[in-house]
């Protein structure tokens, strides 16, 4: 069968004894074991590898009999899935989580396990497993899912790589056997199906066949409906109840959600077939992988299905934290902390109010400031924070529909394999000699030339040494930039004039934080790294779109003392100023600098914090508290 258009492969399991192989074979077994469902079969360390493990005695209904998953990554302990609790090493994790290079979330009826490799897995908390792999994969994987040649005729290779037409020989040699647990039976090669007798077949057949008429009939030429209907068999022989029957209805609807071709309203065909949602959810047969979030910040990892199944949110609403809300009530965010439906924050000196998710700010003549921390931390001149791993130049921020100021960032890799700022380049009107260049290591070059002296000034800007770790620009538009080479911390500040008319990784200056992700086109980008692809300089500079942030702690552990220190931001040093700005992002995006690079990260980190402190009028000597930063 065609799976949608694409040609990324989707293996699924469903109801203890259902097979669908990458390549579309279907059979049918009845194992009581654990499997290799499907494995990285062409690597030495593979990199994805998937157990099954089926009901050791399963009586009735096969859906309600519990399975449960295991997953391997490289340097990974053990993910055990089950229901929709996961563990890893004895501990259960909490969601979303992200592991290594997979991120593991809950999704309306599923648990979704998302990578950067080009492998997704949905599970449905009872029995339905469904693996997507992208083409890259193609002829790598083994196990009961096959090995994704887009050839069917070769799939049921058995772990010894000899070929046969066998079903129980297949899927007995890819048993896994678990050492804590008794050894579990094979199936036997003549094995006999659940349908005993001719009758109840007949009676199955005609209930199942129900999937090749109407309202099914959309769906054909995207997923072949027999083996849905030979499954469907399967299940009544064994328990012929309505809930069974619409289970196996459920499946077939399901396959054609993934692919993108869901079919719609089939429930009104089948009214005793009930959806099971609670009271402020609905039934949607496609449901993003993505959906919108009042942040917005919906990391959408690579090769996901296209639509999921399930009880959700009407549409238009937006779930937040387990309840169903319209958009306009989305709560604000500024520096990290949430506030709710009209309630008022001092922002520099505008007041603004919370409307919908967005703030409505007093137009007073004020500065508004945009940062970049760490190399890789951005807040917006409205307050967004996000993460900008990508290492190529991208573009801060450029006035809107003109070219009188452009600031860009020139990313390079430093020690330890990490991205940060190799200089900070100021153009104004489009004029070489109105160039300014800072650099890391505190170069300033004009033009093409490094300055003179400092400090150095003409008709259009002044660039002078602040401290010891600034270097400062100031040009007569109303721009002024503070840039720390060694600590990676650029601040831009614009005068009000420019409100509503920048563009750029620092947003777009008008109180609207959904709408700081504008790309250059006028999209609004869905995730940080799109947002931050959007404004790279060169397209020859290759950032990676759908990496999932992996949490620095995990690769450096000998850094994890210093992260440690970060907690001085909860503690009393930093009291006066917890009133003004929540420390807790501020805390989090401290242990991510201290584990990416060390003691003069975690004092950079700190001294952010207290940056913005002082601003509020609340003056912190933390230097004296933390003997890392001592000066």
């Amino acid at each position: 069968p065609n799976q949608g258009q694409d040609r990324d492969g989707i293996c699924r399991s469903w109801g203890q004894h259902h097979f669908e192989t990458f390549d579309g074979i279907y059979f049918y077994f009845p194992g009581t074991c654990s499997y290799i469902l499907a494995q990285d079969c062409h690597s030495a360390t593979p990199e994805y590898t998937v157990w099954i493990h089926n009901s050791r005695a399963c009586e009735g209904n096969v859906y309600s009999c519990p399975r449960a998953l295991s997953l391997f990554f490289p340097n990974e302990e053990e993910i055990h899935i089950s229901g929709y609790q996961v563990h890893q090493g004895g501990r259960r994790l909490s969601l979303p989580q992200t592991v290594g290079g997979v991120f593991i979330e809950r999704l309306a009826d599923y648990l979704l396990v998302k990578s950067v490799f080009g492998f997704s897995l949905a599970w449905d908390g009872g029995s339905g497993v469904y693996l997507k792999m992208s083409e890259e994969h193609q002829g790598t994987p083994c196990g009961l899912c096959g090995n994704f040649n887009h050839i069917a005729g070769d799939d049921l290779n058995t772990a010894r790589g000899i070929r046969t037409d066998e079903p129980a020989l297949f899927a007995n040699s890819w048993t896994v056997d678990l050492p804590h647990e008794r050894a579990c039976p094979s199936v036997d090669l003549d094995f006999n199906g659940p349908c005993h007798s001719e009758s109840d077949m007949d009676d199955a057949i005609e209930k199942c066949s129900a999937l090749l008429f109407f309202p099914f009939l959309s769906c054909h030429e995207n997923i072949d409906p027999n083996p849905f209907v030979a499954s469907c068999v399967s299940d009544l022989c064994g328990t012929d109840d309505e809930e069974t029957f619409c289970r196996a209805l459920v499946e077939y609807t399901r396959a054609c959600s993934h692919v993108g071709y869901p079919v719609r309203e089939w429930r009104d065909s089948f009214p005793s077939c009930n959806d099971g949602c609670e009271e402020s959810f609905v039934y949607r047969d496609c449901i993003s992988c993505c959906p919108p979030t009042c942040t917005f910040e919906k990391e959408c990892l690579g090769t996901n299905l296209h639509c999921l199944d399930g009880c959700y949110c009407p549409d238009g609403l937006i779930l937040q934290n387990g309840t169903c809300i319209p958009a306009s009530q989305c709560p604000c965010v500024y520096h990290g902390t949430s506030y709710v439906q009209g309630q008022v924050i001092q922002q520099g000196c505008s007041v603004c109010v919370c409307m919908g998710g967005v703030w409505n700010c007093t137009e007073n003549n004020c500065t508004a400031e945009c940062s970049v921390v760490g190399d890789v931390f951005v807040t917006t001149f409205d307050g967004r924070m996000f993460l900008q791993p990508g290492a190529c130049q991208y573009v801060l921020a450029k006035s809107r529909g003109s070219t009188k100021f452009t600031v860009t960032l020139q990313y390079t890799t430093c020690e330890q394999q990490q991205v940060c700022i190799q200089s900070v380049t100021v153009v104004l009107d489009e004029d070489v000699n109105h160039q300014i260049t800072l650099t890391r290591e505190g170069e300033v070059i004009i033009g093409i030339n490094p300055a003179p002296a400092l400090p150095y000034a003409d008709d259009a800007v002044e660039v002078n040494r602040l401290t010891s770790v600034f270097t400062q620009l100031k040009a007569g538009i109303g721009l002024r930039l503070h840039y720390d080479g060694q600590g990676g911390r650029v601040y831009l500040q614009l005068i009000s004039q420019w409100r509503g008319q920048t563009l750029g990784l620092c947003g777009t200056f008008n109180g609207n934080l959904r709408d700081d992700f504008l790309s250059p086109a006028g999209m609004i980008e869905g995730t940080p790294q799109l947002h931050a692809n959007a404004w790279k300089v060169s397209s020859a500079c290759v950032a990676p779109v759908n990496l999932p942030i992996i949490d620095p702690c995990e690769m450096n552990q000998h850094n994890v003392y210093y992260a440690s220190q970060c907690d001085v931001l909860l503690e009393s040093v930093f009291t006066p100023c917890h009133g003004h700005i929540s420390p807790i992002s501020y805390q989090q995006q401290c242990r991510y600098q201290a584990c990416r690079c060390g003691s003069s990260c975690l004092c950079t980190a700190l001294a952010h914090y207290t940056y913005l402190c002082s601003k509020h009028g609340v003056d912190v000597n933390f230097r004296s508290h933390v003997s890392e930063c001592g000066k």
